[in-house]
């Protein structure tokens, strides 16, 4: 595979008025299996900000100054880094990094979106923002990329927990999305879905790592739906909303409803809006 180098761009420092950094504070037992949703913060009209905020929408702590538009933040549980996509207002793309104690923050580089973070927390996935985006996983030690995709057009990814897959969408020819799982053992590439006319997009691995999470637009409307990654059975609950991420315990699911961020059961009962925002990611 092509390697290529990246050069990490300007650093500059700040300090956010914290007790502490909510993703590494002690945490009661009930905390640690709800965990922390991580999301864009868009209740200041014309600002968007990186937040946490408990699982009932209670507890929400700015980490970020404003941006213009951040989009799909990340968080890696090794290494404490949390990473977010800014989108400029000529819509080009750059990838931020932010300490564990949220007092840097690091420009990784311009023309990409960031993906995940591999479970072990030494790599991380991007995208590139062009006609034909391709993805690449970088080695945070050697400051290596590898491209993973070969001849798609890469529209979202995620890393499953065991770290052996990649699971991915991807744009076709009929400008709808399929899904792709990309082995990181050599194994190859496994289509998980080939439906012409429906798209199935932005796919998030459950905790367990057995089932695969995603956008689909089968009924006209964009739900989310849920997949067996062994079998490709899927499941539809009827929840309607974009970008889901699910809960640490598998349980439940959190996603972009409208202007807001809301929650779920993964069998589609109890949902519930929960505050303004967009992009929510959930983290133990």
């Amino acid at each position: 595979m092509r390697k290529t180098n990246l050069i990490i761009g300007a650093v500059f420092a700040f300090f956010v008025c914290l007790v502490s950094m909510p993703l590494s504070a002690e945490k009661s037992n009930e905390e640690k299996s709800e965990g922390k949703i991580l999301f864009v913060d868009t209740s200041d009209a014309g600002k968007t900000y990186l937040a946490t905020m408990n699982p009932d929408g209670s507890g929400k702590i700015r980490l970020t100054p404003s941006f213009s538009n951040i989009v799909f933040p990340k968080w890696s549980e090794k290494s404490g880094w949390i990473g977010f996509t800014n989108k400029l207002p000529d819509m080009t793309s750059e990838v931020y990094l932010l300490n564990g104690k949220a007092t840097k923050i690091t420009k990784f580089r311009d023309g990409v979106s960031l993906e995940a973070f591999s479970p072990d927390g030494k790599f991380l996935l991007y995208s590139t923002c062009n006609q034909n985006p391709e993805l690449f996983a970088y080695s945070i030690k050697t400051k290596v990329s590898t491209k993973i995709s070969t001849d798609q057009k890469i529209t979202a990814a995620d890393w499953s927990p065991d770290g052996n897959w990649i699971v991915a969408s991807a744009l076709m020819d009929d400008g709808t999305n399929d899904l792709y799982l990309f082995s990181t053992l050599a194994q190859g590439i496994v289509r998980l879905t080939n439906t012409p006319g429906i798209s199935e997009s932005f796919p998030a691995f459950s905790s367990d790592g057995n089932h695969i999470a995603y956008i689909c637009d089968r009924n006209g409307r964009s739900e989310i739906e849920f997949m067996n990654k062994e079998t490709k059975e899927f499941k539809r609950p009827i929840i309607v909303g974009l970008y889901p991420s699910i809960s640490p315990d598998d349980s439940k699911v959190t996603y972009e409803a409208g202007t807001d961020i809301a929650v779920s059961k993964t069998n589609g009962l109890e949902q519930k809006a929960i505050c303004k925002g967009r992009t929510p990611y959930w983290v133990k």
